[in-house]
């Protein structure tokens, strides 16, 4: 089931917060300078890259993220009333493409990569509405919003439900890996809560893990963390619905970690996305016990040097095959011209009648031959003097 801090959360954010006081707004996000978001935008602020939120909507209004969102896709083929009912998607949004507000932008929210752009896909009503009230989502439908971001194209896509596993949902979560996009899901939320491994536990998903302003974990997972990164989740400042703001913690983490894939992704487009968690994990810093553990992950999150180290390739290319001396030696220089055989001269149809003299020559020439030859035998046989040639009488 989703987390209760979609609604523990919020009390703060149920206000909007104008304009006048949204000053404070910025410096509340502690997690841009535990990050060092400002020198990282220095290298890419996520441009080309569409992060899908799979939840309830984002408010595409909110003044923070008007140029960021783009028109909602729904999973139950009938759309709902734009917006976002809970406020959780626009949580996640601002997390990873808020823009802020006024002058310079240096009012509202800001996000850590800010020229990304935010698909919403929204989720159907359940079917066995939770009798609390709660927002829950079922497996399947978490499955199909995720096979919907995939066929978009999203090249991110970021869940932040904890569901029971299906066999529906992990092979969205393979059909998207598939498709050269990163599953990042939510790994925990706050501590003595209830939280479902899935899909943070599928194969390649990459999990995030809340951490606290001194960087500890704040929450056990029994998702095994394989690939999970560690990221803020304590007091995250963030967007709200209706305009307004809220403090989050916990599962908010999977908007952070998504906002950082998309920054990578953006800095090196032609890397897969294999390549791209390969950076991720090299450059995270280790923390709990040596290498991947049950409760860091892989470590906590470098994002920086993830965007600016010089990394060898996880899967270097195979190398050529080198050619034989010989060919090398035969083959052309790169750039000069190859010789061409030459056609084969054509006459047209009647160039045979161009012989014709040669032809008439050598024939007037074989009736002579012949007819001196038939003087000398009939001379022969007759005791006559052999006349005279042809040649010696027309002197």
């Amino acid at each position: 089931m989703k987390k209760a801090a979609v609604v523990a959360g919020v009390v703060l954010a149920l206000v909007p917060v104008s304009p006048a006081h949204a000053d404070g707004i910025r410096d509340d996000q502690w997690h841009l300078q535990w990050l060092r978001v400002s020198e990282a935008n220095e290298k890419t602020r996520g441009e080309g890259v569409t992060v899908a939120i799979v939840d309830n909507g984002v408010d595409r209004n909110h003044i923070d993220l008007t140029a960021s969102v783009l028109p909602a896709i729904y999973t139950n083929g009938s759309p709902t009333p734009p917006g976002d009912p809970d406020g959780h998607g626009t949580a996640l949004a601002g997390l990873i493409a808020g823009q802020g507000h006024g002058a310079n932008r240096q009012n509202g929210v800001l996000g850590i990569a800010p020229g990304a752009d935010i698909l919403p896909v929204v989720l159907g009503s359940p079917a066995t509405p939770d009798p609390t009230g709660a927002r829950t989502v079922t497996p399947d439908q978490l499955a199909e919003g995720i096979e919907l971001a995939t066929v978009r194209g999203a090249k991110v896509i970021v869940v932040g439900y904890s569901v029971g596993g299906s066999e529906r949902l992990q092979q969205a979560v393979r059909e998207a890996q598939a498709a050269d996009a990163i599953v990042v899901a939510a790994d925990g939320n706050r501590a003595g809560e209830a939280f479902e491994p899935y899909p943070a536990a599928y194969d390649g998903v990459l999990a995030a893990v809340p951490l606290s302003r001194a960087g500890d974990v704040l929450v056990a997972s029994d998702s095994g963390r394989k690939l999970g990164f560690g990221v803020p989740g304590e007091e995250i400042m963030t967007t709200n619905t209706g305009g307004g703001y809220r403090v989050d913690a916990g599962n908010m983490a999977a908007g952070e970690l998504a906002a950082v894939v998309a920054l990578v992704r953006a800095a090196y487009p032609k890397l897969p996305a294999d390549e791209i968690v390969h950076r991720l994990t090299v450059t995270a810093v280790d923390a709990g016990d040596k290498g991947v553990d049950p409760q860091f992950g892989v470590g906590r999150v470098d994002l920086v040097p993830a965007l600016t180290r010089t990394i060898p390739l996880a899967k270097p290319p195979a190398p050529s095959v080198a050619p034989s001396p010989s060919a090398t030696a035969s083959a052309p220089a790169a750039g000069q011209p190859v010789a061409e055989p030459l056609p084969a001269r054509s006459r047209g149809p009647l160039g045979w009648l161009l012989s014709l003299p040669l032809v008439a020559f050598i024939g007037v020439l074989l009736w002579y031959a012949l007819r001196a030859e038939l003087r000398l035998r009939r001379a022969a046989a007759t005791g006559e003097p052999a006349p005279a040639r042809d040649d010696e009488a027309m002197v």
